[in-house]
């Protein structure tokens, strides 16, 4: 290890920067993180408890999710803003929902099968990383295919919320309501975009994701009374203990052979939705590099892949869940990057930008009583946010895959198959489409 320049200490192909050492707090951007991240970060709450685990254990998965995500940037050296591979969330609730292991009874092979999906996947992540062949593998798998697997990733995000989950949603109709019709305004409405461009006020609302509408929905339900608060006081640490010991593989045992195969087709698909998610990252970094050459900024896939591979191989070792450790959170990302292009006086470096994002690395959070009793009644209408501007951003990504009218059809099908089916049939459906329908094109590079 050594230390240059206060850039940060390199350990291998990482660079581990120091809170308040080499990364200097911004008190704007450690604020907005507070709000947005506490917003969201519990929405993995309720999936927790559908998967059988107790209010406190869901609260130590997220703690443990949402500390190895902070790492990337600071533990990792990562000029990106992690988050979960979001749109593998509702497929990856579908195909246990399909197993009949999302009905909030807490069973030991539940967890074993998600630590399958985990160790497929942190492998798979590592190899690619090692080898660089992750570019080479996405370039194989035909645009009808991946336009479907990220549709498929779309109708089950809308599925889970308005079939399976309607009498969760309609607990809080009004509020919900709401909440949906905001958010979707801010985050996709063109008409909100022109006047955004206009308006400083609005841009900045639009800015702050789905927290507007979040806060909004908040407060009209507790004036329809839709939620009551029980709000209590003082500082509790994370059930972590009792997570682990229901959770780990390394005492509840490893996986079985049927459920590593069953695992492969979530595990492709999630490496195509992370794929995309590092695609994007790095072209909205390179854009921005123009704007700051005072700092050159370390761009590397092949790296990225790696510190992807630790954060999950801890994270399954700890607490196996699937969709938490990837490699982008879109609105954050832009947000902090478009901070950062203004300039050096705006924002020194993208690390402190994104390590007061992050409340440098430190899940106070987690431990807060009031913060976590405000937000327990609100979790559910967290998730289904989540889920509702999942769903649209993968449909529009979708929508814009497929050239041809032959690609169109098929990425409905094999949608429609990984939703209402599995995703073995999807993926064996969309490989016949591609062969049989669509045509594998020979000029494609």
């Amino acid at each position: 290890m050594n230390t240059t320049n206060n850039q940060g200490i390199k350990w291998g192909p990482f660079t581990l920067r120091i809170p308040f050492i080499h990364i200097k707090f911004r008190a704007g951007e450690f604020f907005q993180g507070m709000v947005i991240s506490g917003a969201t970060a519990f929405a993995a709450v309720p999936v927790a408890m559908g998967l059988g685990l107790t209010f406190e254990e869901g609260v130590a998965l997220s703690f443990i999710a949402g500390t190895l995500i902070a790492s990337g940037p600071i533990l990792f050296g990562e000029p990106m803003a992690p988050g979960w591979i979001t749109p593998a969330l509702p497929i990856v609730i579908a195909a246990f929902a399909a197993k009949g292991q999302f009905t909030g009874v807490y069973d030991v092979t539940t967890f074993q099968y998600m630590a399958a999906i985990c160790i497929e996947f942190t492998l798979l992540i590592f190899i690619l990383g090692v080898t660089g062949w992750g570019k080479k593998l996405i370039q194989i798998i035909p645009n009808g295919l991946k336009a479907g697997i990220i549709l498929g990733a779309a109708l089950a995000a809308f599925y889970q919320v308005f079939v399976t989950d309607l009498d969760k949603l309609m607990i809080q109709p009004i509020s919900m309501f709401v909440a949906i019709t905001v958010c979707i305004v801010t985050t996709f409405s063109d008409p909100f975009k022109r006047l955004a461009a206009k308006h400083s006020l609005i841009n900045k609302i639009g800015s702050l994701g789905l927290l507007p509408g979040f806060i909004l929905a908040a407060f009209i339900a507790f004036l329809f009374n839709e939620v009551t608060f029980n709000i209590e006081w003082g500082f509790k640490i994370p059930d972590v203990v009792s997570l682990f010991n229901r959770t780990s593989p390394l005492v509840i045992g490893f996986p079985t052979l049927e459920m590593y195969l069953e695992a492969i087709p979530l595990v492709i698909i999630g490496y195509t939705l992370l794929f995309g998610d590092l695609i994007t990252a790095n072209e909205v970094l390179n854009d921005a590099q123009k704007s700051r050459p005072d700092e050159k900024l370390d761009i590397n896939l092949n790296r990225s892949h790696l510190s992807i591979a630790a954060r999950n191989f801890i994270g399954l070792i700890l607490n196996p869940f699937f969709p938490t450790q990837g490699a982008l959170w879109t609105g954050v990302h832009v947000v902090v990057v478009e901070r950062w292009k203004k300039g050096f006086k705006e924002m020194p470096s993208i690390f402190d930008g994104l390590g007061s994002y992050y409340l440098m690395a430190l899940p106070i959070l987690y431990f807060t009583l009031p913060f976590i009793t405000l937000m327990k009644p609100l979790m559910q209408m967290a998730l289904t946010l989540t889920l509702i501007l999942t769903g649209f951003a993968c449909a529009y990504v979708a929508m814009a895959i497929p050239k041809k009218n032959s690609e169109m059809a098929s990425a409905l099908l094999i949608a429609v198959f990984i939703t209402f089916f599995s995703a073995w049939i999807g993926l064996l459906v969309g490989i016949i489409l591609s062969l049989l329908v669509i045509g594998i094109d020979k000029t494609k590079n």
